[in-house]
């Protein structure tokens, strides 16, 4: 029997339908079209580089020249050792503007010329990359002090998320694809095991979100569910337990000297790890604690700061404050998974950050569109 108050609120959510439909069908944009110009525009450039791993830059010291080595920034008042961190960020530049290119246009130049980076990092003995970083990051031995430098090894993220979309190319011969599989599965089992690695997990910050996002990366190329369902997990305990309050605020990077470049890393890292866990049965985008914490209010407060930095609550950062790249792929994720246009909106409309953007490694997620695309096959 229906009654009128069951009446009325079935005709107030059929009168409510076309606003949601409308809101859901505006969040849902061609992210390829949007992406086109910007993509190919890069991607001609990076079709004209020569591949350069850190073979090319001697580390100091160094015992062997295929490892990963970088300095903190601001370890010392002496110049500081960034080569290998700045290669590794241009060759995931690089490597996933090609790949987007090809998915875009299935034209096999930009598949063969990211093959050719793949080659050098990942395959050819004489330049490839270690996958172990035990003794990768600065000068120090204690793992407390090398923790932060996960944060250099982001730029895998993305080239593990670009792999699977050239396994049908003439990009990587078998074996040489075999060779870069087992190389980031060697690279897993160092984020999953290591003593260095665990210490990187286990922080309350940005930090721990990368290491998330690496895992994640690189369980999802291997189809590794085992560390697929822990990631999923940590995602929300211990992560949204120790890193959000119920405001939505990240309160472990609002209190850094860079609060508002630590803020939108975290999103978009945390944002990129929500993308790769999610299934069609099981989003992670919706999770929240009883008492509040969930990535909904995170985007919520960052939204009205991505629109204009001015109104940012807390301290500016203490150096290039208004250089900080704001096309955030965590505010274009965040609109899909919540319906909300405006969020889209306004990624859509913020310029993307130039290749010459001092902060360009704040910005972890460079081709949004191999995100929210599933390969057509995998490794």
């Amino acid at each position: 029997m229906t009654t009128r108050r069951s009446f009325c609120a079935t005709a107030a959510l059929l009168s409510l339908r076309p606003a949601m439909l409308r809101a859901q069908t505006s969040s849902r944009i061609d992210v390829g079209a949007t992406e086109r110009e910007r993509t190919l525009a890069e991607a001609s450039v990076a079709l004209k580089s020569t591949p350069r791993t850190v073979t090319a830059f001697p580390a100091p010291n160094a015992k062997d020249p295929h490892d990963f080595f970088a300095e903190p920034e601001a370890a010392s008042p002496a110049p500081t050792f960034r080569a290998h961190a700045e290669t590794l960020l241009a060759a995931s530049a690089t490597i996933s503007v090609l790949t987007a290119a090809f998915v875009l246009t299935k034209e096999e130049q930009y598949a063969l010329k990211a093959g050719s980076h793949l080659y050098a990092w990942f395959v050819d003995p004489a330049t490839r990359l270690n996958p172990i970083f035990d003794t990768s990051f600065g000068h120090s031995t204690a793992a407390t002090a090398q923790a932060p430098g996960l944060i250099d090894l982001v730029p895998l993220a993305e080239i593990a998320r670009s792999l699977p979309f050239l396994v049908d190319t003439a990009a990587l011969a078998p074996p040489d694809l075999a060779a870069a599989r087992a190389w980031f599965g060697s690279f897993l089992n160092w984020l999953t095991t290591a003593r260095v690695a665990g210490v990187a997990r286990d922080t309350k910050d940005h930090t721990a979100s990368a290491w998330l996002l690496l895992a994640s990366s690189c369980a999802r190329l291997l189809a590794n569910d085992a560390v697929l369902t822990d990631c999923r997990h940590r995602l929300k305990a211990p992560t949204l337990r120790n890193q959000v309050q119920a405001t939505g605020v990240f309160h472990h990077e609002v209190v850094t000297e860079f609060p508002y470049r630590n803020s939108l890393l975290n999103f978009d890292l945390l944002a990129g790890t929500c993308e790769l866990l999610s299934t069609p049965f099981l989003s992670l985008w919706t999770l929240e604690l009883d008492d509040g914490p969930g990535f909904r209010g995170v985007a919520a407060f960052l939204y009205p700061f991505l629109k204009d930095p001015a109104r940012w609550p807390y301290p500016a950062d203490a150096s290039l404050f208004r250089e900080v790249p704001r096309r955030r792929s965590g505010l274009l994720f965040a609109g899909r998974a919540f319906s909300r246009p405006e969020y889209v909106e306004l990624w859509r409309t913020l310029p993307a950050p130039a290749a010459d953007n001092p902060l360009l490694a704040s910005f972890p997620i460079r081709q949004p569109l191999l995100w929210i695309t599933r390969p057509p096959h995998t490794l």
